[in-house]
């Protein structure tokens, strides 16, 4: 028996970091392949939400095998189903159960290391050891809600209407950060005659030494922030998110923005109008979202017409918040029927974005809680000079919750890893903004 551990890699976990038997084989174990992965992974190619994914763990699969220097991969055909012949010998699953089975009278320990939840439970009631593949996952869930500091309006430049950042009695506040000023002054750029009831007045963002404030007039393509329906119901004076939002959405500054909040809260909507809004400055806006579907079982060959028309179920919402900005005014109409039939706008298949760099483009990425950190990295590096790209997402609506959770998720990787950089900026959304029924289905179910 060798004195090594045997990590017998899942589908779940190549298609998840396609590069995780590198991984593995570079913390000093045994990477185990079973036949049967093979066998998904040939099966997955043509998938348009994980293909490319499994493409690339195949070609790492190859490269390895024909690297003769390496001698911690190994291909495993072999079954033992002794001790578990009661398990459905055809079931993909117990076949690589199967095979960790195999396994145990040549390595020292064998181990499953699998992304599918139900794959670990099932092991383990069979006495096997089982493990989340834990690369790229965050130790915590980053709290992002903005908080609140004092700023009396003697602090405040009214040329520059900035104010210094003071670590001590602010906080630690990230770069691009926003912070909701409890102030004196009324904030409606206008040098103050007399003080002003203290009270929820403005937001700011850090840049570098300095919180900049953000005009509570801001708006993007027609639309402003907004708390709802005034019915008593908001808990808010005012939506401060949306406004930070849009500062970093229209800010040629920022380059990747992360919106990151609840259903009706507006991520979408925002990030559309004010692509429109900063149209002249992108050659083109692209929007995609991942096509999950029920089960992770693959659908969209039983769909009639082409991949964009397989498309169409998920991409409903896009219409319906195009549909939206449509009816601000005509000419808001015209233009946008206009981009969508020169293809300024368009939406396109999400390995169609990770498979090509674009230059001068404006990227939204909706539904990006159900990314892998393997995914949300591809469409990032994706971005050429002028490139902007905004990932908008809720980890609490994580659809692929046997393979994903808010650790693992690539949207709350991708931030906790790249905050504080000066390009990029996170906003957490907290007000639904639907009706006063959707607020309380959000808060209380």
């Amino acid at each position: 028996m060798k004195k090594i551990n045997a990590k017998v890699v899942d589908t779940s976990a190549l298609v998840h970091d396609p590069d995780c038997i590198t991984y593995l084989m570079d913390k000093g174990n045994m990477a185990c392949i079973p036949w049967t992965v093979l066998e998904e992974l040939d099966g997955l190619k043509g998938r348009p939400d994980i293909g490319l994914d499994a493409r690339e763990a195949i070609r790492n699969i190859e490269k390895l095998r024909q690297d003769k220097t390496c001698k911690q991969l190994d291909i495993i055909r072999e079954h033992s189903w002794k001790g578990i012949e009661f398990l459905d010998h055809a079931n993909n699953d117990h076949k690589i159960i199967a095979t960790a089975n195999e396994l145990k009278s040549k390595y020292y320990r064998v181990e499953l290391v699998s992304k599918d939840s139900m794959m670990r439970i099932k092991a383990r009631e069979l006495q096997f050891v089982a493990e989340d593949y834990y690369r790229d996952q965050t130790k915590n869930h980053i709290d992002t809600r903005m908080p609140r500091i004092d700023v009396q309006s003697n602090d405040i430049d009214m040329d520059t209407f900035t104010f210094p950042y003071d670590p001590e009695k602010h906080g630690e506040i990230l770069e691009n950060g926003g912070v909701v000023c409890i102030s004196d002054w009324t904030g409606d750029f206008k040098h103050p005659k007399d003080r002003d009831k203290p009270g929820e007045k403005f937001t700011a963002v850090r840049k570098n030494e300095k919180f900049h404030i953000i005009k509570n007039t801001i708006s993007a393509f027609g639309i402003k922030p907004y708390t709802g329906s005034d019915t008593g119901y908001s808990n808010l004076a005012f939506n401060w998110p949306q406004t930070v939002a849009l500062h970093h959405l229209n800010s040629p500054d920022v380059s990747l923005v992360f919106l990151e909040g609840g259903a009706g809260t507006g991520k979408t909507l925002l990030a559309l109008a004010s692509a429109l809004e900063k149209r002249t400055d992108f050659r083109q806006i692209l929007v995609s979202r991942p096509l999950v579907h029920l089960e992770d079982k693959d659908n969209m060959g039983f769909l009639p017409g082409d991949i964009r028309d397989k498309m169409e179920p998920w991409l409903r919402p896009i219409w319906q918040n195009l549909s939206i900005l449509k009816e601000i005014s005509p000419e808001n109409k015209q233009m946008i029927e206009k981009f969508i039939e020169c293809k300024k706008i368009d939406i396109e298949p999400l390995d169609y974005i990770r498979g090509t760099t674009f230059w001068k483009c404006l990227i939204i990425i909706d539904e990006a809680q159900n990314l892998t950190p393997h995914q949300v990295k591809t469409i990032i590096t994706r971005a050429g000079e002028g490139s902007k790209v905004v990932f908008t997402g809720d980890l609490d609506q994580i659809d692929r919750k046997r393979r994903l959770d808010k650790s693992s998720s690539g949207l709350a990787y991708a931030y906790s890893r790249l905050m504080g950089q000066k390009i990029v900026a996170n906003i957490k959304f907290q007000e639904s903004v639907r009706s006063e029924l959707a607020k309380l289905g959000v808060d209380m179910l």
